[in-house]
């Protein structure tokens, strides 16, 4: 019987062997494989952040490009000009060329008719044959096309014609295509955006004209990107040219011509490693600790995400130097109190001020800042929460009334508005008085639309200067004679 027994307990020796070496194995490659899940998870979490963070940016990019370009294209003036039988060539070389590359820096410039040909073109500041422009609208006629489907989308009729809807850029409504491009061996933005009208003029049926600019990536700009964006070796590529070795992401261009945001991506696993192999014994304490790393470094990404986006939309929708909202920001206020009925009724004051070019030719424009700023106080102060303030361009305000809004509490209002633009100006080195005179509008009583209603208002304006500066006029409803409107008895502005 001793036989038997003794193999017994060799074969049992041999599974207890087994089986800790297979404990030993398994708990080695258990840790193992976590620590390398952890670490791919990890680096997958930080690539998707990064990528969303650079994909936000670009996007940004192209955004304030087709900002710059609207400055062009949404403009009656352009509309005009373009839309005539003879366009006026000296209008397009100073308007429009100098315009492009000088403040904006667009090296190419192409105005393409409703038939999808280059009708004028435009390299820097000259003015070139048209048909050098028609390489560059075939290799970019998608994004001239996307534009048009843009703008048949987000059109509405007016009067004899069509307008667009909302603003052409910042709106849910926008009507530009851009991407980036190789433009003659060039790696930039091009961005095709229909020409309309911003105010009084209308475009006819059918294709609109379609204006495409290309400007070159700017080194020292994309610099100050890669700096905001924190990301090692971050730079924009033919995706030909990436290298393989760092992380890309696709974001532009069209077949073979592909634009690729190329950075070196943060790699958590690396630190996950170092710190868990000399422990395997702590394995769930060295997790912690580097996802607690992972999500430091995540809501680092998302504070700077969320500051770049916070600091963009202020911008968006403030005035630089009064820090009050500006026309975007009121055309979109007014545009939600008349299309969502937020009020049944709202009144519209514009304010231009007078006698302050005499402070910028006395004292300069510096002063003359210092004026602006003091004034855009004063206006705030004396609207209150009664409305909306800003300033939407030069010496020029306009006002929005929600609260206080029968003719006697506006017209009292607009005198205190009088008042106190009128009141001395102390700035460094000197002090200057200027006045105020205002253009007052109700909707809907004067005016059923969010433009008719500022055009109501801006009219008024100009008859309370054609009268005498220093004064208020109401803006005159149908079948009113101009006797009927408000004076003010402060004329220190005439």
């Amino acid at each position: 019987m001793a036989a038997p027994q003794r193999g017994f307990k060799f074969n049992l020796a041999i599974g207890i062997y087994v089986l800790c070496a297979a404990i030993v194995v398994g708990f080695a490659g258990s840790n193992f494989y976590v620590l390398n899940a952890a670490g791919d998870v990890a680096n997958q979490v930080q690539f998707n952040a990064e990528a969303n963070l650079v994909s936000k940016e670009v996007k940004l990019q192209l955004q304030g490009l087709a900002s710059d370009q609207a400055e062009i294209s949404f403009l009656d003036e352009t509309v005009f000009e373009l839309y005539r039988r003879e366009i006026d060539l000296e209008y397009v070389q100073e308007e429009i060329a100098e315009d492009s590359w000088l403040e904006h820096e667009f090296e190419h410039v192409i105005i393409v008719d409703e038939q999808g040909n280059p009708q004028i073109t435009i390299f820097r500041d000259q003015l070139m044959e048209p048909r050098d422009g028609l390489e560059n609208i075939v290799a970019n006629f998608d994004l001239i096309q996307r534009a048009r489907t843009k703008y048949f989308a987000n059109r509405k009729v007016r009067g004899k014609g069509f307008v667009p809807i909302g603003d052409p850029v910042w709106s849910n409504n926008a009507i530009y295509a851009a991407d980036y491009r190789m433009v003659e061996g060039q790696l930039g933005m091009a961005v095709a955006q229909a020409i309309v009208p911003d105010i009084l003029e209308v475009l006819p049926d059918g294709n609109p004209k379609i204006l495409f600019i290309f400007r070159p990536l700017n080194k020292f700009a994309f610099g100050q990107v890669r700096e905001q964006l924190g990301l090692s070796r971050f730079s924009i590529v033919a995706q030909k040219d990436a290298n393989p070795e760092l992380d890309q992401m696709v974001i532009g261009g069209v077949g073979s011509a592909k634009i690729s945001a190329v950075w070196e991506a943060t790699k958590p696993s690396a630190h996950i490693w170092e710190k868990a192999l000399p422990f395997l014994a702590g394995l769930l304490a060295l997790i912690t600790v580097g996802l607690g790393f992972i999500g430091y470094r995540y809501s680092k990404i998302v504070t700077r995400i969320q500051v770049s986006e916070e600091r963009n939309r202020f911008m968006a929708e403030h005035d630089a130097l009064t820090g009050l909202p500006n026309r975007l920001q009121f055309d979109n206020e007014l545009d939600n109190i008349i299309a969502k009925a937020e009020l049944n009724r709202c009144a519209i004051i514009c304010t231009d001020l007078d006698k302050f070019k005499d402070v910028n030719d006395t004292y300069g424009h510096q002063a003359g800042d210092a004026v602006i700023k003091t004034v855009a106080q004063r206006i705030a102060n004396v609207v209150g929460d009664k409305g909306m303030a800003a300033r939407v361009g030069g010496d020029e305000f306009i006002i929005l009334l929600r609260d206080g809004l029968d003719e006697e509490s506006v017209m009292m209002l607009c005198d205190n508005i009088i008042e106190t633009v009128c009141e001395e100006v102390v700035f460094d080195n000197g002090s200057a008085e200027v006045g105020a005179s205002i253009g007052v509008a109700w909707w809907p009583d004067d005016a059923l639309t969010a433009k008719s209603v500022i055009r109501s208002a801006d009219q008024a304006l100009y008859r309370a200067k054609e009268l005498g500066r220093g004064q208020t006029v109401r803006a005159l409803a149908p079948n009113e004679t101009p006797e009927r409107r408000h004076n003010t008895d402060r004329r220190k502005s005439i």
